[in-house]
C-alpha cells in the first residue's frame, strides 16, 4: 500500500502478488479478497483495465462465497469505475446501482456520495438527465452533511460544468437552496469554476 500511495504501481504489484502467494499457500481464502481488490486498483491505475476487472471479479466472488454483503460493494463501485473507463455504460451502471444498494442497506451515507457521483456520470453518458441530476444532488447532500470539503468542491465544479451543459433554472435554484445560497450566488460561483478551467 505504501508502494501504492507513492505511485510506484509495479513495485506494488510485486508486493500484493507476493502477499497473494503466501495467502494462497496456506489456503486462507478469505484474506485473497483484499489482495486481488488492491491489485485491481494497481492494474487500474496503470490502465489495465481487463486485469483490473479480473482481479476485482476474483475479490467479489470471495466476498460473496464468504457472505460479506458490506466488503462487495467498494468492490462492485470499482467494477463499475472499470467499466466505465471502457465506456461500458450499461455495466457500468448496473454496478453503481449494486454498490449503491449495499451502502444504503449498511447505511454507509458518506460512501453513498462518491458513488452518486458516479453513477451521475454513467446516467449523463446514457441521455438519462433526470436521473443523472437526481444523483448529483444526493451527492451533493452527502458532502453538504458531512462538510466534505474537498468532496464539495469535486460536486460543485462538476454541477457548474453540468449546468452549463444542460441549463434548466429549476435544477440551479434546487442546487441554491441545498447550499442555502441564492440563486445568484451560485451562478456566481460556477462563473468562477468556469473561469479556472
Amino acid at each position: 500500500m505504501v508502494s501504492q500511495e507513492l505511485r510506484e504501481y509495479e513495485q506494488a504489484r510485486s508486493h500484493y502478488q507476493q502477499a497473494l502467494d503466501i495467502k494462497i499457500e496456506y489456503n486462507d481464502r478469505y484474506s485473497q479478497a483484499s489482495t486481488y481488490h488492491q491489485l485491481g486498483r494497481v492494474s487500474q491505475e496503470l490502465r489495465e483495465y481487463e486485469q483490473a476487472r479480473s482481479h476485482y471479479q476474483q475479490a467479489l466472488d470471495i466476498f460473496i462465497k464468504y457472505n460479506d454483503r458490506y466488503s462487495q460493494a467498494s468492490t462492485y463501485h470499482q467494477l463499475g469505475s472499470v467499466a466505465q473507463a471502457l465506456r461500458e455504460y450499461e455495466q457500468a451502471r448496473s454496478h453503481y446501482q449494486q454498490a449503491l444498494d449495499i451502502f444504503i442497506e449498511y447505511n454507509d451515507r458518506y460512501s453513498q456520495a462518491s458513488t452518486y457521483y458516479q453513477l451521475g456520470k454513467v446516467l449523463e453518458e446514457l441521455d438519462n438527465i433526470s436521473e443523472a441530476k437526481a444523483c448529483y444532488l444526493e451527492d451533493l447532500k452527502i458532502s453538504i452533511e458531512y462538510d466534505d470539503k474537498s468532496g464539495l468542491a469535486t460536486t460543485l465544479r462538476n454541477l457548474a460544468r453540468f449546468c452549463r451543459k444542460y441549463p434548466d433554472s429549476d435544477f440551479v435554484a434546487e442546487i441554491a437552496n441545498s447550499l442555502n445560497a441564492t440563486v445568484e450566488e451560485l451562478e456566481k460561483l460556477f462563473e468562477d469554476f468556469s473561469n479556472d478551467e
